[in-house]
Order: structure tokens, then sequence, then C-alpha cells
């Protein structure tokens, strides 16, 4: 998201115009995101494999709408996820990450 220009990373993480954009294209309600009480947008350290991750309403928000797209699936445990082959090809398309990086 960074480097399609959705996300900034000045001092912490921000949305920009076009991010907030691209969430609208998704169907993501933007007035039910602005009202949540959590932040918008916030870093998170996994801490499974101590890297960054995208947390907040928007994160919450796109997970729900990949999960309603089945762009993503549960595997084993309530936390773990793996991209399916219309959300390689979705996600390939909108974000720009390769498809090997995707079949993790």
């Amino acid at each position: 998201m960074c480097e399609r220009g959705m996300l900034a990373q000045t001092s912490g993480f921000g949305m920009t115009e076009h991010g907030l954009a691209w969430l609208a294209e998704l169907g993501i309600d933007m007035e039910a995101l602005r009202a949540a009480r959590r932040p918008l947008v916030r870093p998170c350290l996994d801490w499974t494999e101590r890297r960054p991750h995208l947390a907040g309403s928007v994160a919450a928000s796109m997970c729900t709408r990949f999960f309603d797209n089945g762009w993503i699936e549960r595997i084993g445990s309530d936390r773990a996820v793996r991209v399916t082959p219309t959300g390689r090809s979705a996600l390939g398309e909108a974000l720009g990450i390769p498809d090997s990086t995707l079949r993790r």
C-alpha cells in the first residue's frame, strides 16, 4: 500500500486520499471507518513473524472485505489466513503484489 501511494509512513501510518478512494472502491463504508473508536490505521508488530503489519479500523475492514470477496480464507488457528487464487489475482492487480509472494 505504501508503494502504491495508499498509505503514508511519515510519522506512523496514515491513509492517503488515494488509499481512502481505493477502500471506497472496495465497498468499505468510509463513514463507519471514521466513526470507529479504534484508530483509522496504526502499525503493529506481528509477534510470530517479527514484522510490522497494518492495524486499526482500516485493517479490520479490509480483512472483512477480503473474506467477503473470497480473497482470503482461514487455515488452522483463528488467526492464520491463506490468500486464495482469486485473492492472488485481485491483490496482484490492485497492489502489484507478485503472485509468488502471496503463495507462502
